[in-house]
C-alpha cells in the first residue's frame, strides 16, 4: 500500500492523515473503529517491506515496547501485517516534540528543565527496571502532549540490557552517544544515563555540548572531552545543576549513576532543594566532581567525618581526629589546671611526682604524635588516572590538606589525576599540604589555515603549529591539482595540541568528456587512472548521438582507481507523428500518448462521445519528427 490515507488496515484502523516520516517508517493518524479512538500507526516503508532484517527489527520494537506500561512512555496497543504492510499501533499523543519546543521557545530555566528531565527519567527508569535500554534518547523522541503530559517513545533501537550489550554497528544519534559506545560499541543502562545528561545540557543551554560539521568530529569529542558546565553558557545555572550534568555525563561509566532510577532520585531531590532555596545543599549533591580552574583546598578527613554516623563518643571540646582508626583523642593539656599546680609548688614530693607524671605523659604523647598522630609519615600512593574522589579516598590515612590544580594533559583523560606534589612514593607527614594536579584534557588550539597549500607547505605549517602530519588522501575535487582542500580542524573547531592532522589533497576536477566521441572519452578517462564500471546510453537534446554526455562517480569521494559510469548520447528522443485523422478521439489520444506525446483535444463534443466522434484535423502532419513530450492538438471541428 503506497498511499494509505483512507485505507482500512487490519480490518480495524482507518488511516486519516500522515503525521511524520523517518528513515525506516511513516507514522499516520488513524481511527480504531473497534474501540472508537484515535491511534498512531507506524508503517514500515514499502521499499523495506521485503527486507527480513528490517521486519525483524520492527517486530522487535513492538515486542520491546509492549513490555512497558508507564504514564511517561508511549503505549503500544497492537502489531500486525496486512497485504504486505507491516504496522505498529501506538497511543496517539497530540502535541509537539521536545525538539520542536526547543527550536521555538529556546532553553528552559534550571528548575523547569529538571522537572522536564524528571518525567523523561521516570519513563526511562521503568524501561531499565524491565531490563530494556532505549539507546536513542534525544529531544526528537520526547513528545509533549497538549494536555501537559511528557512521553518518551521510539524504542526502535531498544535492546535488552546485559552486562555489556554489544551494539554491532554504532546506533543512535551521534550527539547523544556515550564514550563507551563510540570507542567500544558497548552499552548498558549508564549509556542511556549519559544521553539523559546531554539532553539536560541541551534543555539548559539550547545547544548540544559538542558540535561539528562531520559526525566523526562529534564522536571524537564525546570520546576525548568532558561535557562543559552549562553555566559557561547560561551563567544563572546553579552550581548544583552543573555538578549533576557532570555526574550524568562522566566519561567513565563507573562514575555515572547506575541507571535512570538512581539519577531520578537525585534530580527529584535537587528540584526540591532549588525550590526551597538550598541550591548548594551538599547532602543531595555529594556525587559531583569538582570542575573549576581555581585552586581549591579539600580536607578528606573532614569529609570522612561528615559521613560517619553520629555517636555519643564524640566530644564537644576541641578534638583530634585520626582517620585511620576513627578515634577521638582529647588534648593532654585539658587534664591540668594552673590552680592545681600552684597548690603543690611547696611540696617537693608532689612536685617530683608531677614531673614524673608529665615526663610519662609527654613521652607517650610524642609516641602518639610520631606514631599515629599528625607527625606520622606515610608514603604518597600513585594516583595517576584516578578520579578526584578516588584519590581523596586513597589519601584519607595521610589526612593531607589537598589543593586541586588544573592543567592540560595529552595523556590523561580530562577530570582524572595527572600527578601529585609531593610525587608518588614520597614520604609525607600527616596533615601536610599535598597538590593534586587534575587533567583538563589536551590543550585545544585552532589548526592553521592550510587550504590552497601543497603537501610540503601544509606539513611545514602543521609542524610549526605543534601538530603532526596524519594520512594524506588524494581525491578528485574542483580545486586545482595538488592543493589541500580539507583537513581536521578546517572548520575552525579547536583540536587537541599535537594531534595528527590528515590532509585531503585535490587530484583536480573530474575529467570533462562532454561532447567528445565515446572512444576518445574512454581513453581520456582511463588515462587519469579511473575505471569505467559501465557505459549507459541516454537521450540528449544537446549532445549528438555517439558523443559522451558526462561521468557519474560510482564511489564518493572519487580517488585514483575509482569507478565512474560513462553516459553516451543516443541523440534527442524523437517520435514519428502517426496517422490520427479518421480515428475516434479516444483512439487517437491513446495512440499519441503511448508515443510519448502530450495531447490537446479541441472539440465541442461531450467526453462521453469521444469513443464515437472522429478526429478531423491534427496540428502535426503524418510522419513529422517530434520530440517526446511535445504537444499535439487534435480537433473534431
Amino acid at each position: 500500500m503506497s498511499n494509505l490515507i483512507g485505507q482500512l488496515i487490519g480490518n480495524r484502523y482507518r488511516v486519516e492523515s500522515q503525521v511524520a516520516s523517518g528513515g525506516m517508517a511513516t507514522v499516520y493518524l488513524a481511527t480504531d473503529q473497534r474501540l472508537d479512538r484515535q491511534v498512531a500507526i507506524k508503517v514500515i516503508h514499502q521499499h523495506l517491506a521485503n527486507d527480513s532484517n528490517f521486519q525483524e527489527k520492527f517486530v522487535l520494537e513492538a515486542k520491546t515496547a509492549a513490555k512497558l506500561s508507564h504514564p511517561n512512555l508511549v503505549n503500544v496497543f497492537d502489531q500486525g501485517s496486512d497485504a504486505g504492510t507491516t504496522y505498529l499501533v501506538m497511543e496517539y499523543v497530540p502535541g509537539i516534540t521536545l525538539r520542536d519546543a526547543l527550536n521555538e521557545y529556546g532553553p528552559l530555566p534550571a528548575v523547569r528543565a529538571l522537572e522536564m528531565l524528571a518525567q523523561i527519567l521516570s519513563g526511562l527508569a521503568a524501561a531499565h527496571r524491565a531490563g530494556i535500554l532505549h539507546r536513542d534518547l534525544k529531544p526528537d523522541n520526547v513528545l509533549l502532549a497538549d494536555d501537559g503530559r511528557v512521553k518518551l517513545g521510539d524504542f526502535g533501537l531498544a535492546r535488552a540490557i546485559s552486562a555489556h550489550t554489544s551494539t554491532g554497528d554504532l546506533v543512535g544519534t551521534i550527539a547523544y552517544l556515550s564514550p563507551e559506545l563510540v570507542t567500544r560499541g558497548l552499552a548498558d543502562a549508564r549509556s542511556d544515563v549519559y544521553a539523559a545528561g546531554i539532553l539536560l545540557y541541551e534543555l539548559l543551554t539550547g545547544k548540544q555540548p559538542f558540535e561539528g560539521e562531520q559526525a566523526v568530529q562529534i564522536a571524537y569529542q564525546h570520546a576525548n572531552s568532558t561535557v562543559p558546565a552549562p553555566s559557561l553558557l547560561v551563567k544563572e545555572t546553579p552550581a548544583a545543576v552543573d555538578r549533576l550534568v557532570s555526574w550524568a555525563t562522566a566519561k567513565l561509566p563507573v562514575d555515572r549513576p547506575a541507571d535512570a532510577g538512581e539519577l531520578l532520585v537525585k534530580v527529584t531531590a535537587l528540584i526540591a532543594d532549588l525550590k526551597a532555596g538550598n541550591a548548594d545543599k551538599t547532602t543531595v549533591m555529594d556525587f559531583a566532581p569538582i570542575d573549576s580552574n581555581a585552586t581549591q583546598v579539600i580536607d578528606p578527613v573532614a569529609r570522612a567525618a561528615e559521613e560517619l554516623p553520629a555517636t555519643g563518643s564524640f566530644q564537644t571540646t576541641e578534638t583530634i581526629f585520626d582517620a585511620s582508626s576513627t578515634q577521638v583523642l582529647t588534648p593532654l593539656s585539658a587534664e591540668f589546671e594552673p590552680q592545681a599546680l600552684e597548690k603543690f609548688q611547696g611540696k617537693i614530693g608532689l612536685r617530683l611526682t608531677l614531673i614524673t607524671l608529665l615526663v610519662v605523659l609527654l613521652s607517650s604523647g610524642a609516641g602518639w604524635w610520631f606514631g599515629s598522630g599528625p607527625g606520622a609519615l606515610g608514603v604518597v600512593p600513585s594516583l595517576t588516572s584516578r578520579t578526584v574522589t578516588s584519590a581523596e579516598s586513597a589519601l584519607v590515612a595521610l589526612s593531607p590538606k589537598i589543593s586541586l590544580v588544573n592543567e592540560n594533559s595529552s595523556t590523561v583523560t580530562k577530570g582524572l589525576v595527572i600527578r601529585t606534589e609531593p610525587a608518588a612514593g614520597s614520604y609525607l607527614a600527616k596533615g601536610s599540604d599535598l597538590k593534586l594536579f587534575v587533567s583538563l584534557g589536551p590543550k585545544l588550539i585552532a589548526a592553521p589555515s592550510l587550504k590552497g597549500l601543497n603537501v610540503a607547505e601544509a606539513t611545514a605549517k602543521l609542524i610549526g603549529a605543534g601538530f603532526k602530519l596524519g594520512p594524506v588522501n588524494s581525491w578528485f575535487d574542483a580545486n586545482p591539482i595538488g592543493q589541500v582542500y580539507d583537513y581536521l580542524g578546517s572548520d575552525g573547531v579547536p583540536i587537541p595540541e599535537g594531534s595528527s592532522v590528515g590532509l585531503e589533497v585535490s587530484l583536480g576536477p573530474i575529467p570533462v568528456v562532454s561532447g567528445i566521441d565515446q572512444a576518445i572519452a574512454v581513453t581520456a578517462i582511463e588515462a587519469t587512472g579511473l575505471k569505467i564500471s559501465s557505459i549507459q546510453q541516454e537521450f540528449s537534446d544537446t549532445v549528438a548521438p555517439g558523443k559522451a554526455i558526462g561521468l557519474v562517480p560510482q564511489t564518493k569521494p572519487l580517488g585514483a582507481g575509482g569507478s565512474v559510469q560513462l553516459l553516451v548520447s543516443k541523440g534527442p528522443n524523437l517520435v514519428i507523428m502517426p496517422k490520427v485523422i479518421g480515428e475516434t478521439v479516444l483512439a487517437a489520444k491513446a495512440l499519441l500518448e503511448s508515443a510519448g506525446l502530450t495531447v490537446i483535444v479541441n472539440t465541442d463534443q461531450l467526453q462521453s462521445k469521444w469513443g464515437i466522434v472522429k478526429v478531423k484535423r491534427s496540428s502535426e502532419a503524418v510522419g513529422a519528427k517530434l520530440k517526446a513530450g511535445n504537444s499535439v492538438t487534435i480537433s473534431t471541428k
